[in-house]
Order: C-alpha cells, then structure tokens, then sequence
C-alpha cells in the first residue's frame, strides 16, 4: 500500500491511500512519526475542497507491505494534479478500516459516502471526530473497540457519528464484550403556531446510544430499555441483543438475564427463523445452555393476536380500541373455561424450535437440540447395559 501524507505539529496525517486492497490497516508510524490524523476527505471519492488541500511541497508518500515497514519516497507528490500509479482506495472500494491506536483525530468528512464499509477497528485514543466524518456509510454494521483503560469517550463519539443498526465489539485487557445498538433515525416535525422545528427521534437506536456514564458503558440502563426495544425493533434485532447479552454477561442483572430468556421462550418462532437462517449451532447450543428454550412458546393465534393487541395499545391506540380490548388487556376478565379438544395446547420452546430446525433441513442443529432435550429430561443420567 502507499500512503499519502502530511507532517503536522505532532505527527503524521494520512490524505489518501493507493493500492489493490479493499480492507485498510492505517500503519502507526510512517517515517519514523506516529499517524496522528486521518486528514479530511481522505477516504472519500468527493473532490476534496480547496481549503482542505495540501499543496505538493508538503505532500509525501510512504509504502507500507508486510514485514516491509515504511519508506519515503518524496518524488511522488511533487504536484497537485492527478498522479500516475494504483488507484485510490476510495468510496465504494472500502470495505474495512483498522486504525492503530496513535490515531487521535478523524477530519471532516474522512468517510464520506463509503457505502460498502462495513467494519471500522479503532482505540480508546480517539479523541475527536469531525463533522460528517461517517455521512454516508449506511453499511456499517460492525464496530471493534479496543480498550485499554482509557475509557469509552471515543466509542460515544463514534457511536453519535453512525445511527445505522450494528454489532459493538469491546476488546480490554480483561475480556471482551459485545453489544447490539439498535438503528433510529431524527426527523423534523414544524410547530405551526410558535413557527419553530422540533426534532424527534424515531427508533430506540437513540437512547441505546446514551447508555454511557462518566465515559464507561453503563449496562444497568442498556438492559433496561429492552422493554421498550421489544414494542419498536425489529425481531432480528431483539434476538442478536439479547444474544450478545447472554453470552457476554458483563454487568448483567439476575432481574435483565430473566428478561431476555423469557423473550427467547415467547419468541422461539421469530428467534430460531433468525439463528436457523444463519445456521449457527454455536449460538442455539449457548442459548439453550442457558434455559432460553426451557420456557413456553406463543399457543394458538388467539394468544399471538392478544399480543399484538397489546403492543398496539402500548402504542397508543385510541379510546375505542381500549375499550373493545380492555378487559382481555388488562387482565381483569375471568379467564375462559378449557374447551373440551380444539383448544390448541402451549408449545415448549423447545420443540418448537427442534420442528423448525427440521422442516429447514437443519440436521446437526436438530441432533444437537434433541440431544439437549434428552439430557434435560433425564438429568443428566446415562443408562447402563450390562450384558
């Protein structure tokens, strides 16, 4: 790879990259000086504004190769027209950026409109990001932090720049974490009598996002918008959060973990359709580790329509449809007496889940899910043959 670049006060900051990759690791030190900044419009396919150019006497290049370090070669930006050599690592050609840990600051509008960006790897060493530094990157989907005890500051800022729905990985010393950040979008809604706009947030993307105190994560609030989540995301969102949370448990409550396994047993349909769709044993085998599937599942459409009745009302359904669905709602109707045989009886989650594995053509998962089955029902006990 080469790299174009700048000296600044404190450093070195990158103006573009040239080369065949699609997936970019910023190297720490170009020339003896550490990357610094990641200068504006450095990875966008945009014309880069006058203001923001670097005139050819202070431009330089450096090439980076494995177990080749770097080297100057100074001769290769003498001007500011078009350079003859590989094409710019730009726009839609990134698809991945690492940047090292010397990287303090990310200009305006360095990302600009990298559609298919997918993953971005930073530090805890990020201290500012410019305006629009992320505008455009709607694919997005997975973000690696790497702590090391200097707090979480750069992944709130990072987290502000990107409203898309990803998969916040933090790596410390201690371990690793993961979290799910649901997306949300701002819209502008005119007050018409005090001639003002008032902007609103749709999407609980927001507020997930404000799950910070004093620059660490604050897990107590993340786990308890869940509620709130279930009645506005999507279930594909729901189930890799709750996921994540039960395979990373740190900072989670008895109170939040009982939460999410109760939300696999309801929504074992919607949950294994995500999991199964992804053929990921590991996940299904974690979760039923867990009790996520020892529960029961969502009965008859009669107990899925009350549901949906609910979650209406918790969106503020009018008075009418209060009033059709109140009792049922609220829980102070008696409760219907059994019908003698074509009531459909509650599922397990458990099978459940197995019969949708099986009509998938899921076979290891199936093995796997009846294996559990059997261990559970029979606690753990083998049977002897002696001959």
């Amino acid at each position: 790879m080469e790299w174009e670049y700048a000296a600044v006060s404190q450093g070195v900051r990158i103006l573009r990259a040239f080369g065949e990759a699609e997936c970019l690791e910023v190297p720490e030190v170009i020339g003896g000086r550490p990357v610094t900044e990641i200068g504006p419009y450095a990875f966008s396919a945009a014309e880069v504004p006058r203001r923001f150019r670097v005139s050819g006497g202070d431009r330089r290049r450096g090439v980076t190769g494995e177990g080749e370090g770097t080297e100057l070669r100074d001769s290769l930006c003498l001007g500011d027209g078009p350079e003859a050599g590989p094409e710019a690592v730009t726009g839609s050609r990134l698809r991945a950026v690492r940047l090292p840990s010397s990287v303090r600051v990310i200009g305006d509008y360095a990302f600009y409109g990298c559609r298919e960006l997918k993953e971005v790897v930073f530090s805890d060493s990020l201290e500012r990001i410019g305006s629009g530094a992320f505008m455009g990157c709607s694919g997005v989907d997975r973000l690696v932090f790497l702590g090391a005890g200097g707090g979480s500051r750069g992944l709130y800022q990072m987290l502000s720049e990107l409203r898309y729905a990803m998969e916040v990985f933090l790596r410390r010393p201690e371990g690793e974490t993961a979290l799910m950040v649901p997306e949300y979008y701002e819209a502008s809604v005119e007050n018409v009598p005090a001639r003002i706009l008032e902007l609103h947030y749709q999407g609980t993307g927001y507020r997930y996002r404000q799950c910070f105190c004093g620059g660490e994560v604050d897990y107590r609030a993340y786990d308890g918008l869940f509620g709130l989540a279930e009645s506005q995301e999507p279930p594909e969102v729901l189930a890799r959060l709750a996921y994540d949370r039960l395979r990373y448990p740190e900072g989670l409550s008895d109170g939040a973990r009982r939460a999410y396994l109760e939300w696999f047993s309801v929504r074992v349909r919607e949950a294994g359709e995500y999991f199964l769709k992804r053929d990921d044993l590991p996940a299904l085998r974690l979760l039923c580790e867990a009790g996520a599937f020892d529960g029961t599942a969502k009965g008859s459409r009669r107990g899925q329509d009350a549901d949906e009745g609910r979650r209406a009302a918790a969106d503020g359904a009018g008075d009418f449809y209060m009033a059709s669905m109140g009792e049922q709602i609220l829980g102070e109707a008696e409760p219907e007496p059994e019908a003698s045989g074509d009531r459909e009886s509650p599922e397990a989650a458990l099978d459940v889940l197995t019969e949708m594995a099986g009509r998938m053509g899921r076979t290891e998962i199936v093995s796997c899910l009846m294996d559990y089955r059997h261990r559970k029902r029979r606690g753990g006990r083998k049977k002897v043959f002696e001959l």
